[in-house]
């Protein structure tokens, strides 16, 4: 295997794990259709700290959204590597439909983005980008209704309430696949009780690998710069695709064509 691919692989691993993490609890939340039944915002019941009032609080918020940021700080703990925990950092963005940045500060510079039926890694120091089949990324069934069409989060996961972990200001779930997914085994999920803003999310899968990122300055909008989401590498830039094999120029300009907005 060459070096590029080692790097592609390597790679492909964080951000295959940040990316679908993230991505099970948004087609989990985000709703496409009618919401479910729980208290209205304001009512006496909506104080209450309860599981179906915090899902249906949660889902509310997430289906109304249309485009927001944050950054971010993850870390990753392998068994492979005998506990031994990674962290990165950076900024995360999202806006509907089908467009999300994970743009990585820390330790290294890298920038990935899935736009509608894509997906790409652009390294700067390299110079290069890594195509990704978006049918690897979306191996999970749940994770493909984030592209597909939106699902509600009890449909997926059983759901309870930590009392002994949550506050007066954090409520922690913890959310169980009701289908086997190899992707995660279980969730921890802590949420603001004021906006109802995902600010934690802790993973096991079935490896027994963690996984936990926290959320910090969430900005909600209306939109996003189209810029962030477009494919127009400069010519310098080397592009492979998900085999390894590396594009020539009329391949990436069909590419560039087809992902325009």
């Amino acid at each position: 295997m060459s070096t590029e691919r080692k790097m592609g692989h390597t790679i492909f691993g964080s951000v295959s794990r940040l990316l679908t993490l993230w991505m099970i609890l948004l087609s989990a939340i985000i709703l496409d259709g009618e919401g479910v039944a729980g208290a209205a915002p304001g009512s006496s019941e909506s104080a209450a700290p309860n599981v179906e009032n915090l899902l249906s609080r949660m889902e509310e918020h997430y289906r109304t959204l249309s485009a927001y940021t944050a950054d971010f700080s993850q870390w990753t703990t392998s068994v492979a590597t005998a506990g031994a925990a990674t962290e990165v950092r950076g900024v995360f963005y999202y806006q509907k439909p089908r467009r999300m940045r994970w743009e990585y500060e820390a330790p290294e510079r890298q920038v990935f983005i899935a736009f509608k039926d894509s997906a790409w890694l652009y390294v700067p120091e390299d110079r290069q980008i890594t195509l990704f089949d978006m049918q690897e990324l979306l191996q999970s069934p749940i994770m493909r209704t984030f592209f597909e069409g939106v699902l509600q989060l009890r449909q997926n996961f059983q759901a309870s309430l930590d009392a002994a972990a949550s506050t007066e200001e954090t409520a922690v779930l913890h959310l169980t696949p009701k289908q086997e997914d190899p992707n995660v085994r279980a969730l921890r999920v802590w949420v603001d009780t004021k906006e109802f803003q995902i600010i934690e999310i802790e993973a096991q899968d079935a490896l027994g690998n963690t996984n936990r990122i926290q959320f910090h300055n969430h900005k909600e909008m209306q939109t996003l710069p189209k810029e962030l989401f477009t494919f127009d590498p400069e010519d310098s830039v080397v592009v492979l695709d998900s085999s390894g094999r590396k594009l020539n120029r009329e391949e990436i300009g069909a590419i560039r064509r087809r992902l325009r907005d």
